[in-house]
């Protein structure tokens, strides 16, 4: 049994009601734009006459019908969706009334399922090591789109010399089909050095792109993501953190997320407990303690790379954790109407887990038991670390059964995962 450790901390303001729909709708949703260019957080799909934009917000002013022998008059903005036209009204002896502008419907979202069946193909993205060097992996990505691109932060096993070190790479494309062709850019020499288990977003409030990563807990900002060389120094992120670096209970896995008020840090120590640490929006990056989210009785149970997403068009916050059973790696998963908990499962187990060999099928040969450190495509960029349950992919991180040996070299490389309706 896992306990649940609840917080005294108030609450997230609740957000509006979800619209449920079927999966004709969700199919029809992701045609119409239920899916993201987050590039600066939402935009607006189109109003009756204006202008279409992917992720379905508020509109541009659309037009509406005319009077007979009157003129047309501006409409009002869609709401996210195309309204019909005004009715017209003629005129009698006198000047005719102009028609209404076209009504807006709601943004079309989805709620989450109770079960989840993924289809996944060949790893998308493999070691790629620049000119001089050698990769044994390509693991633990952080994705987040903007401008058009993809930019994936990733870790790497570098062999090059000796035993072999932990490093980091930074890779961008446009679409998936091209992702394995990307060069991968080596991150040893930038300012922030190397990067493992990263996590990339925007934090709106300071008009910075972050960059979380460890060891120990650390971040590095950025004006833009597209200049490689713009990132800063690794500055610290959580003080009091616990265990110290190279110690097998240390903090590690690090995961930001905010609401309205307050920014959430979660974290891993392999020891079979979830952790976080709390600060309010303003004081933002600047961590101090950490309270357990909850506990399970063993290890593995709740182990590594916790992930927290708000699923748009709802109050729901979705966690995910990753776990081992005498199996491969799968990911658990829960709910919860706020960050500070308390979270009530999902689909947790083996048997039925959020993502693993239970409930993934593959076009071509299984390459992977393992469905091991990932994360959501987001329908956002910022910290609120929003994603669209109509059109869910997960990069994650898999590698060849029959290869054993050392943890560092064996053959990680990414995979999508696409849900199936």
């Amino acid at each position: 049994m896992i306990t649940h450790l609840d917080s005294p901390r108030r609450p997230m303001t609740p957000c509006r009601p979800i619209l449920r729909v079927s999966a004709l709708g969700c199919v029809l949703a992701a045609l119409a734009g239920c899916g993201s260019d987050p590039a600066d957080g939402q935009q607006p799909a189109a109003g009756t006459g204006g202008t279409e934009n992917p992720t379905g917000a508020s509109g541009t002013t659309g037009t509406g019908g005319a009077g007979t022998g009157g003129s047309i008059i501006p409409g009002g903005s869609g709401g996210g969706g195309t309204g019909p036209g005004g009715d017209t009204t003629t005129g009698s002896g006198g000047a005719p009334a102009a028609g209404s502008g076209g009504g807006g419907g709601s943004p079309v979202t989805c709620d989450l399922p109770t079960t989840f069946r993924w289809k996944s193909g060949p790893p998308v993205i493999s070691p790629k090591p620049p000119a001089g060097r050698t990769f044994a992996s390509v693991k633990d990505p952080t994705i987040v789109f903007h401008d058009g691109k993809h930019h994936v932060f990733a870790t790497v096993f570098d062999t090059t010399s000796g035993n072999g070190s932990w490093q980091s790479v930074y890779l961008n494309f446009t679409d998936f089909s091209q992702a394995n062709a990307a060069e991968q850019h080596y991150m040893s020499s930038w300012a922030t050095g190397s990067t493992v288990a990263p996590q990339a977003f925007y934090f709106r409030p300071h008009n910075k792109w972050y960059l979380i990563y460890q060891w120990n807990g650390r971040y590095s900002t950025n004006d833009d993501i597209n200049n490689m060389n713009g990132w800063s120094r690794p500055q610290p992120l959580l003080r009091g953190e616990p265990g110290a670096m190279g110690s097998t209970l240390g903090a590690l896995d690090f995961w930001v997320i905010c609401d309205d008020d307050n920014c959430h840090l979660f974290f891993s120590r392999d020891d079979g407990k979830l952790y976080r640490s709390k600060v309010s929006i303003d004081d933002f990056p600047n961590f101090d303690g950490y309270e357990v989210v909850m506990e399970a009785p063993s290890a593995g149970l709740l182990f590594e790379a916790s992930n927290v997403y708000k699923v748009d068009g709802s109050n729901k916050y979705l966690l995910l954790v990753e776990a081992f059973d005498n199996s491969p790696r799968f990911f658990r998963s829960w709910t919860s109407e706020s960050l500070d908990g308390p979270w009530a499962p999902l689909a947790d187990t083996k048997a039925n887990p959020f993502a693993g060999p239970a409930n993934v099928t593959f076009d071509g040969a299984d390459w992977t038991d393992d469905i091991s450190h990932g994360e959501l495509i987001r329908s956002g960029n910022d910290e609120r670390m929003t994603i669209n349950a109509c059109n869910m992919q997960f990069l994650y991180q898999g590698r060849d059964p029959s290869v054993g040996g050392d943890y560092g070299r064996l053959p990680y490389k990414l995979g999508l995962l696409t849900l199936e309706e």
